[in-house]
């Protein structure tokens, strides 16, 4: 079985710490205009991500993590609370905007704790359920990280054309995160409306317009470096991510239905 197929597996766990934190080592300080270095930003989030993660799962019974979603969130909050002021000694600049990077630090923290927990217990549950078969399936689960590559593609279409790796970058991480957002909207909207197509294109229109907007506003410091207006390609962006990831959840339940899965 591919382990990336088991979202509490530890590679799984490994990629959404690192995607988590990427996302929002890059994204917070477009949202507070913090100007800083792609190379400090990559270490933050890669150093973050891999000590919370093996800390986390190494010490995810003891710390109670599988009990509560909210104790998952805690420890995610607390564990990234130690990591920003650890990480303020060795890029002081870190220290410059306190509040903001506290914020960046405790937010994404808190998204992978719970994370970590919600993907354990939804596991365990289909473990429980299936722990008389030789292989577990999980189902449309199994396609948990589709939404990732959705946003990527929908972000990078809407926003073209495009120059600077720097906006290149924050455009696939943009994408990337919004496309978390969609896989969870799509994972919790009842299956009943999945069967409508029209139900579905407009929930995914409007929610997908909604992010999108506020995505688009992340780039309103490079007017000068694209071709259009940023909140237009971030509404576009925003649109093509939750149309894409709704219509591959409605597919995967109809499949799961009828036993194709």
């Amino acid at each position: 079985m591919n382990s990336f197929q088991q979202r509490s597996s530890w590679p799984s766990s490994l990629f959404t710490g690192i995607i988590g934190w990427i996302g929002w080592i890059f994204i917070g300080p477009l949202i507070f205009g913090i100007d800083t270095s792609f190379t400090m930003q990559l270490t933050l989030a890669l150093g973050a991500a891999i000590i919370q993660i093996v800390l986390l799962r190494l010490l995810f019974f003891p710390l109670r993590m599988h009990r509560h979603l909210i104790i998952g969130i805690l420890w995610g909050i607390a564990s990234a609370a130690g990591i920003y002021y650890t990480a303020c000694s060795i890029f002081p600049e870190l220290q410059q905007h306190v509040l903001y990077w506290l914020l960046i630090f405790l937010y994404a923290g808190a998204a992978v704790g719970g994370f970590l927990t919600y993907f354990y217990r939804d596991d365990n549950k289909i473990h429980t359920e299936q722990q008389h078969n030789e292989q577990i399936n999980y189902g449309r689960d199994a396609h948990w990280l589709e939404p990732f590559a959705f946003g990527v593609i929908a972000y990078l279409l809407a926003f073209l054309p495009y120059t600077q790796p720097q906006i290149i970058l924050n455009i696939i991480i943009t994408g990337a995160v919004s496309g978390i957002a969609a896989a969870g909207a799509s994972h919790f909207s009842p299956d009943k409306w999945k069967h409508s197509y029209l139900l579905l294109i407009i929930l995914a229109t409007g929610l997908g317009l909604a992010q999108g907007l506020l995505t688009g506003l992340l780039f309103r410091n490079y007017p000068v470096d694209m071709t259009g207006n940023y909140l237009l390609k971030g509404a576009i962006g925003g649109m093509l991510t939750y149309l894409l990831t709704f219509l591959r959840g409605r597919q995967l339940a109809i499949k799961e239905e009828k036993g194709l899965l």
